[in-house]
């Protein structure tokens, strides 16, 4: 393979990557930040691009992961709520923002680099956007996903008469006392679900 057949198949790995990095959710689990062990791997992934003559390549691909995390943090800043509140927003901080983006700046590397470095280098630079991904599909805390998934496991019309009646209860109270409230009535609905479930099972 030459050179430029080299980097053009970098480039496409690149591009994969950033179009599956798009689809993992980040509002709600966080990673750590860099370590000494990653950033090492970080270092060794900028060197071997450098001596390819990939380092536009790898700068590119470090700044687009970065955009992409921004965006997809932009777009979970409010999701629909059972409330009508900001009860779905990201419980990242800024911190935990600046480590997920790090995450995926390290899978960027590792897809610049992949033919030039050591599987153990592979290895650190992937494994934290992997947690990042594997996470994907976690439902945001208060977001509807959350109270349907608890509150109508079955499909019988008292479910569905006790989903309404908590959307209704918690927008209600949420207006008059705020969010704190609302959230209560949740975690209050969401508990007394669990154990109708529970004795329904063991009436069964």
């Amino acid at each position: 393979m030459t050179t430029s057949e080299a980097e053009s198949a970098a480039r496409a790995r690149v591009d994969d990557l950033l179009e599956r990095m798009s689809r993992v959710d980040l509002q709600v689990v966080v990673v750590a930040p860099p370590d000494a062990g990653r950033v090492a791997a970080r270092d060794r992934a900028r060197a071997a691009a450098k001596v390819a003559g990939r380092t536009i390549l790898f700068d590119e691909a470090v700044t687009a992961a970065r955009e992409t995390t921004l965006r997809a943090f932009a777009r979970g800043g409010f999701s629909g709520t059972w409330a009508a509140n900001d009860w779905s927003i990201s419980i990242a901080n800024a911190n935990d923002r600046a480590a997920a983006a790090a995450a995926f700046e390290e899978a960027a590397m590792a897809a610049v680099v992949e033919d030039l470095v050591d599987e153990e280098t592979l290895e650190v630079l992937r494994a934290t956007s992997g947690e990042l991904g594997r996470a994907t599909g976690l439902p945001s805390p208060g977001a509807l996903s959350a109270l349907t998934a608890r509150l109508a496991t079955g499909t019988g019309p008292l479910q569905v008469v006790g989903l309404v009646l908590v959307v209704l209860l918690g927008s209600l109270l949420a207006g008059i006392f705020g969010a704190t409230v609302g959230l209560m009535v949740f975690a209050l609905m969401s508990a007394a679900a669990t154990l109708v479930r529970r004795r329904s099972g063991t009436d069964a």
